[in-house]
């Protein structure tokens, strides 16, 4: 027995060893690959501390061409040629996919365990013959919403799809493409993940990183020069690129990020661009206009040309959405679903002081006059642009389309990425319809988590 028992614990230990051998190698791939920012910027510190300001006059709006990120990956340390949006699904290391497996999953348990200790969460409306809804089965509807479902089913569908390429008609070629784009309001800097790792069942969200989301995080905050590389190794392994704010919808990380809502991929985007924990959607109003901010322009048009020249849209409305992702939207090769969604109850962890606009952690987490964390969320049904791409192109003709890798066609490829006239007239198209179905899912969700906390 005794011989047994050594054996028995020598192969423990060679396998522990082997798993920590296999985490250390994955994450150090991780860092080698990992995401990095527009470094042009040599001000990013300056806006952390005034979040109401992404335009502010130090910013330069330059744009990225591959070229140039290629010559900032060689002379950063210990970095690939190849940035993530360079390669597909099938070229992915084999250690880069065990690392992006244990960010998101360590990630999403870490959240799950908090938010089930500390508060909880609540799927709205969810169809509970789906088996999840976080940590409540509430549901006051005798015919339940299916909105929830049907992102789940995207989610789905799409991994099994980009997973099944035998077929090779045209049609199946395009389904695998369709992305999923899932676009939500902003009330905390911990949103995501914090948020949108709760969306997902755990059977479905620990079982591989195709299941799980794109993002984008402001540069300055996840990666800033001052962190580790180790941890923008970690950051960028959970699926999560640089955008610089105040970059203009011409930057090339924006390109870097469309490149996998071409492939078929899920991507989120909160387009209010910036953090507001308001009754209802705060983005540009309160971000770049009034006691806050300032006013922007996009190029050669500004928000009150674009109001003039939208004939569809006469109303004179507050543009609360920025127009990246109207962008993402009108030149993707296949227009993808986009999927809005609301959320509540973030902000009591991360409040925000109304004057300044800069968040904090709450000072009393834990103790009897500690108010517990209750997150709601809300899907909202999936939006559709077909008839404002068309008619864009019958006037003007056929959008540029941007493609699946960020080094195709080139520098005519950059110059295709810079935004006509036209063009941002669609944007704000298609923005508007976001905003107009965002602003009413956001008072919704607001309004029932009032309503429950008063009873």
């Amino acid at each position: 027995m005794s011989i047994i028992g050594n054996a028995t614990k020598r192969i423990v230990r060679f396998s522990g060893r082997i798993f920590a051998g296999t985490v250390f190698v994955s994450f150090a791939a991780a860092t080698y690959y990992r995401p990095l920012p527009d470094d042009d910027e040599t001000v990013v510190n300056h806006n952390v501390k005034n979040q109401h300001h992404p335009t502010s006059s130090s910013f330069k709006h330059s744009h990225m061409s591959p070229s140039s990120d290629n010559n900032s990956r060689s002379e950063a340390w210990f970095c690939s040629s190849k940035s993530y949006p360079s390669m597909t699904s099938e070229e992915t290391p084999l250690l880069l996919s065990i690392a992006r497996a244990l960010s998101i999953n360590i990630t999403t348990l870490v959240i799950r365990f908090f938010l089930k200790t500390y508060g909880s969460y609540e799927i709205l409306d969810a169809d509970l013959d789906n088996g999840y809804n976080g940590n409540k089965a509430k549901n006051n509807s005798s015919k339940p919403l299916n909105e929830y479902t049907h992102f789940l089913d995207l989610v789905r569908n799409r991994a099994n799809y980009r997973c099944n390429d035998d077929d090779s008609s045209q049609a199946a070629s395009n389904l695998n493409r369709k992305g999923l784009l899932t676009v939500s309001n902003h009330r905390s800097l911990f949103d995501d993940p914090g948020v949108v790792s709760c969306l997902l069942p755990l059977d479905v969200a620990l079982v591989s990183p195709k299941y799980n989301r794109w993002g984008i995080c402001s540069q300055e905050y996840c990666f800033n020069p001052n962190l580790p590389a180790a941890i923008k190794g970690y950051i960028g392994a959970g699926q999560v690129l640089p955008i610089r704010r105040g970059g203009g919808i011409d930057q090339w990380l924006l390109r870097d990020f469309a490149a996998f809502l071409s492939r078929g991929e899920w991507c989120h985007i909160f387009p209010e661009g910036c953090v507001t924990q308001i009754d209802g959607l705060g983005g540009r109003s309160r971000c770049f206009g009034g006691q806050h901010g300032h006013n922007t322009t996009y190029g050669d048009v500004n928000k009150k040309n674009i109001n003039e020249k939208s004939s569809s849209d006469s109303r004179n409305h507050a543009n609360k959405l920025k127009w990246g992702v109207g962008k993402l939207i009108a030149h993707a090769p296949i227009t993808p679903h986009v999927i809005p969604f609301a959320h509540v109850g973030m902000e009591n962890l991360l409040p925000q002081d109304p004057q300044t606009g800069i968040t904090h952690l709450k000072k009393q987490l834990f103790g009897k006059n500690s108010e517990p964390l209750e997150i709601k969320i809300k899907v909202g049904k999936e939006l559709f642009f077909d008839d404002l791409i068309q008619e864009h192109e019958e006037q003007h003709g056929k959008l540029w389309r941007y493609s699946d890798r960020t080094d195709a066609g080139g520098s005519d490829n950059n110059r295709a990425f810079k935004s006509s006239v036209e063009e941002k007239i669609l944007y704000h198209k298609i923005t508007m319809r976001i905003e107009d179905a965002l602003e009413a899912l956001t008072k919704e969700v607001i309004r029932r988590h009032k309503k429950s906390n008063s009873e």
